[in-house]
């Protein structure tokens, strides 16, 4: 039987993914998708990307591992560098990137062993689907 906590953590996992799973229809219905929609799932990636590092290094502290820490900074560093410096379709991509990316550092490093189960499965299937849908929005938007 789940507890409340991992109830909730899926439950808000699933509609996180919401505005994921709705980007790539809503860039391909769009007049203009590189005006409003495509910036606006940009700005969400760049969001999750940034909290799950924090999450990062609340777990990097408590378990003392310096390099996840430093880990977490450069992936913000590269997301936010990505939002500012690239064109829509290049940082769709690396936002995508770097949620997979999280997702392979979560399951070398053992600092992330203790993980819940349900955790860990939750992450990697919130964190894949996210990247396919962010790489489909890439696909529909004009060249």
């Amino acid at each position: 039987m789940a507890t409340a906590t991992a109830r909730t953590a899926s439950r808000l996992g699933w509609a996180g993914l919401l505005p994921f799973l709705a980007a790539p229809l809503a860039v391909s219905v769009s007049t203009n998708p590189a005006e409003i929609v495509g910036p606006a799932i940009a700005a969400y990636s760049l969001a999750i990307v940034c909290f799950l590092m924090g999450a990062w290094w609340g777990i990097a502290l408590l378990r003392q591992a310096p390099v996840i820490l430093v880990a977490s900074n450069v992936v913000v560093i590269a997301a936010c560098l990505g939002f500012v410096l690239l064109g829509l379709r290049a940082n769709l991509l690396l936002q995508a990137l770097l949620l997979a990316g999280a997702i392979v550092v979560e399951r070398m490093h053992p600092m992330f062993g203790p993980q819940p189960d349900y955790y860990a499965t939750l992450r990697l299937r919130l964190s894949a689907v996210a990247s396919l849908a962010l790489m489909l929005s890439v696909l529909q938007l004009p060249a």
